[in-house]
């Protein structure tokens, strides 16, 4: 990478497509391969990038002087991607979730760090001024002691959205879950690292509006580690997307987060850019309320290429991003089970 990074990009969906739009923006970074069996969208894409088109990740794994893969594939793909592309040497960066099972985070933390090489997971709506300010609010003690912590997601998609791109979404086997882990995993990833961890869950869940295998509404009771209490529910049944929100209760205020902005601040103290420490500043720069789709993706990417360039840890790695999935797969052991699942025992 002697002029910067040769990107692979593994899967032309959307989500592939905002990485790819992203990475024109970034200058320490540039597509040179693209990895899709479908010919027509990977062929699209890599024209658009001016990359070469493989219809196997293996072979592009080949290409030659790849750095890095960014993985905008089937969550329940992540594993096995991560692991072959650390074989290879190369950096992986990969979307959320960065695994349906705990043994799949395990082995891709375990594979980039036997490989020597980095990986990084797509947690950008945690990249928000307001939400490190609320984190910061709370451990000084500005809200008081925490004593609810709640998230919610209330969003609609189609039955189409569900059947597009041979319908993986929706099922066990690739997207791992339904809403709680596709769409609801943002709030909770937020949620737990603002209330400082999630010690235990017991949940309930149900399909009522589309016809999947997976649930698309999810509602479960949380205890923090701090002992706090709180709650999180998801549906993708709504009839229209509403904001999202976390609503935090201390004994000294409240705060609400819509959309990763504050929308209501009471505390011992005003809710100030103060709070922020020199390098909370480097990973929210740039950030705005309104910020449109992608924008996040591109914020988030050019930390992770600086970070790749400066040899440090990139935000965030699977060890963080891990602790969302985590409490994801808890809420759907008692679901099952009808126990109240201790986090540390998935």
């Amino acid at each position: 990478m002697a002029d910067g990074f040769n990107v692979g990009i593994v899967g032309a969906g959307t989500i592939g497509q905002v990485h790819s739009r992203a990475l024109e923006r970034i200058p320490n970074a540039r597509v040179v391969a693209v990895a899709e069996p479908r010919e027509e969208a990977g062929r699209a894409l890599a024209t658009a990038t001016n990359a070469v088109w493989y219809d196997s990740f293996v072979d592009m794994l080949a290409h030659p002087g790849l750095d890095v893969v960014i993985l905008g594939t089937p969550s329940g793909l992540h594993p096995e991607q991560s692991i072959l592309a650390a074989g290879a040497g190369k950096h992986v960066i990969t979307e959320k979730p960065m695994s349906i099972t705990h043994d799949g985070a395990t082995r891709m933390i375990e594979a980039t760090d036997r490989a020597g090489v980095r990986l990084a997971v797509i947690f950008q709506n945690r990249l928000s001024r307001d939400v490190f300010k609320v984190r910061r609010a709370i451990e000084a003690g500005l809200v008081g002691t925490p004593i609810f912590g709640t998230a919610f997601v209330y969003w609609m998609r189609t039955q189409d959205y569900y059947d597009a791109n041979g319908g993986w979404r929706g099922t066990w086997a690739l997207d791992g879950g339904g809403v709680l882990i596709n769409q609801s995993i943002h709030m909770i990833d937020a949620l737990q690292w603002l209330m400082g961890g999630v010690a235990s869950v017991q949940a309930h869940v149900a399909t009522l509006g589309h016809r999947i295998e997976t649930e698309d509404a999810g509602a479960a009771s949380v205890r923090f580690t701090s002992g706090a209490l709180g709650a999180i529910l998801g549906t993708t049944a709504s009839k229209k997307d509403h904001p999202t929100k976390i609503e935090i209760i201390g004994s000294e205020g409240r705060v609400v987060l819509e959309n990763n902005a504050v929308s209501f601040w009471e505390g011992t103290a005003e809710l100030s850019d103060d709070l922020l420490t020199d390098d909370d500043r480097r990973l929210v720069d740039g950030w705005k309320p309104d910020e449109s789709f992608g924008e996040g993706h591109l914020r988030q990417l050019t930390l992770i290429f600086d970070s790749l360039a400066a040899g440090e840890e990139p935000p965030f790695p699977g060890r963080e991003a891990r602790r969302a999935v985590d409490v994801i797969l808890g809420i759907y052991e008692s679901a099952r089970t009808g126990q109240r699942i201790d986090i540390a025992r998935i």
